[in-house]
């Protein structure tokens, strides 16, 4: 039993091997003529395996368009990947153009033009520029610059109009003043009537205005809250005098006895106000001048000898104040 079924497997596999054979024979110059022209000499059942593994059969159509079907579409495939291969390099190209500058060849051409006329329209620019206003400085003056002049303020310069004899100059002035107050106050003397401040200034066109307040504050309200009052006042000054160079004048300070025992009239706190007020002034129209340049001793305090009550001069010491004022003189040559 066991020696008739090898005989049969061989017979089997003999009959196979006539068979694919005698196909391949058959049909070498048909569909399996492209294998037959590759392989040679080879066995013609070789043939049909081949096919076999190429989805080619004996019944397969005999115009060898079965094989041809793979060889097909490998050739597809590849044109495929032909044109890929040129549409990504384009687009390769094309990036790359773009890299190097966006513009086409005629505007690069036109670039130098526009850098010119940049240039140009800068220099232009710079020609038609006005040039920069000079900021004026101080001249030494006389008695006569305080013809057309007037004095705002509080007692001190209440002091001032009495005993500096500066009596060509008007005086606005009045005990107790503080910024709050100046604009609503009747203290003016106009003609033997009192009026308030901005009827004076409209009655009458000067050439200086000397602005100083700020003593009085000290104890109201709070440095912004006073600056913004001072500020508002300065730019209706300019508003009712337009003509009119602005003197605005730091608070003098007090003795040094006083500032040590005053929690509220004090020099760092007057200091602190002059520091705002000198902002105000732009070199131009408005200038800041302070007197405690002349009144002060080493510590920077009101110099005591100068003083009857540690806040306002002896009236013989008026004299220093104008003086100062003298130094500080702004004329059209300045």
């Amino acid at each position: 039993m066991k020696k008739f079924l090898k005989c049969r497997v061989t017979i089997s596999l003999v009959a196979c091997w006539i068979f694919f054979s005698a196909v391949g024979y058959l049909q070498k110059d048909t569909i399996y003529k492209k294998y037959a022209e590759n392989m040679g000499t080879m066995p013609y059942f070789v043939l049909v395996l081949q096919g076999i593994h190429d989805n080619v059969y004996p019944w397969s159509t005999s115009n060898g368009a079965a094989v041809d079907v793979h060889a097909a579409q490998r050739d597809d495939y590849e044109k495929s990947q032909v044109r890929q291969e040129s549409i990504a390099k384009q687009q390769a190209d094309r990036t790359s153009d773009d890299a190097v500058g966006s513009k086409t060849p005629k505007q690069a051409k036109e670039k130098p033009k526009a850098e010119q006329a940049d240039q140009k329209k800068r220099e232009d620019t710079v020609t038609k520029e006005e040039p920069e206003i000079k900021k004026k400085e101080f001249v030494q003056v006389g008695d006569d610059y305080f013809d057309d002049a007037v004095f705002i303020g509080d007692s001190r310069t209440v002091g001032l109009g009495y005993y500096g004899g500066l009596d060509q100059a008007d005086f606005f002035a009045t005990k107790g003043m503080n910024i709050y107050d100046l604009w609503q106050s009747a203290f003016c003397d106009l003609d033997g009537s009192q009026v308030t401040l901005e009827e004076a200034l409209g009655a009458k066109q000067y050439k200086k205005v000397y602005f100083q307040i700020g003593i009085n504050e000290m104890g109201t309200g709070t440095v912004a809250s006073f600056m913004d009052s001072y500020r508002q006042t300065v730019e209706k000054l300019k508003e009712l005098q337009p003509d009119a160079i602005l003197f605005i004048q730091g608070i003098m300070r007090v003795t040094k006895e006083k500032s040590d025992r005053d929690a509220i009239y004090n020099n760092p706190g007057i200091d602190e106000r002059n520091i705002e007020i000198a902002k105000l002034a732009d070199g131009e129209r408005v200038f800041y001048i302070d007197v405690n340049d002349v009144v002060s001793d080493e510590n920077g305090a009101l110099r005591a000898d100068l003083t009857f009550d540690n806040l306002h001069l002896y009236a013989t010491n008026y004299g220093i104040w104008v003086d100062y004022l003298k130094t500080k003189g702004i004329t059209e040559d300045s």
